[in-house]
C-alpha cells in the first residue's frame, strides 16, 4: 500500500486511524470506568474522533485518486513516513487488554495524538489549504496540549471547547 499511496489513500488512512483511536478510546473508556475524570476524557476523545472521521469523509468526497504530482515528491516522502510509523500499522493498538494504569493509557493517548497530528499536517502540505482539515489539526493540537497538561499536572480535560 505505501509504494501506491495517492492524497486520496492517505486520506483513508487517516478514516482508518480515527476509527482505530476512537475504538482504543472507548476501550479505555470502559477500562477507567470507576474512575470519573479518566472516564470523562475518553469518552470525550471518542466523541471527538468520531467527528474527525466524519470530516475526512466528507474531504475525502473531493479528492482525486491521483498520484501525488512530482514535484510534491519530498512532501510524499515525508507523508510516506509518517504513514508506516508505529501508530498507522494495523498493530498499533496492540496489546491494549495489558494497560492497568491510568498513565500508561495517557501516555499511549498523547502518542497516539501526536502522531496524528504530524501526519494530518503531512497530508496539509500536500492538499493545501482546507478548512475542515484544519479544524480537524487544530483539534489534534488541543488533544496534545490537553493530554500533556494532565499526565504532567493532573489538569482536567473539558472537550475542544476547552479554552486553558
Amino acid at each position: 500500500m505505501m509504494q501506491d499511496l495517492t492524497l486520496r489513500k492517505s486520506i483513508e488512512l487517516a478514516i482508518k486511524t480515527e476509527q482505530l483511536g476512537a475504538d482504543f478510546y472507548w476501550r479505555m473508556e470502559r477500562k477507567f470506568a470507576e474512575q470519573q475524570e479518566l472516564k470523562d476524557i475518553f469518552a470525550q476523545l471518542v466523541k471527538d474522533e468520531k467527528a474527525h472521521e466524519m470530516q475526512f469523509k466528507a474531504i475525502l468526497k473531493g479528492v482525486p485518486d491521483e498520484p501525488i504530482e512530482q514535484q510534491q515528491y519530498e512532501l510524499h516522502q515525508f507523508l510516506r513516513a509518517t504513514a508506516i510509523s508505529e501508530f498507522f500499522r494495523d498493530d498499533a493498538f496492540k496489546n491494549v487488554d495489558s494497560i492497568k494504569l491510568a498513565d500508561d493509557a495517557l501516555g499511549r493517548s498523547l502518542a497516539f495524538e501526536k502522531a496524528t497530528l504530524q501526519y494530518y499536517q503531512a497530508i496539509r502540505d500536500i492538499l493545501g489549504q482546507n478548512q475542515a482539515l484544519e479544524e480537524i489539526i487544530n483539534a489534534e493540537r488541543t488533544h496534545v496540549i490537553t493530554l500533556m497538561k494532565i499526565i504532567t499536572a493532573d489538569a482536567k480535560f473539558r472537550g475542544l471547547s476547552d479554552k486553558w
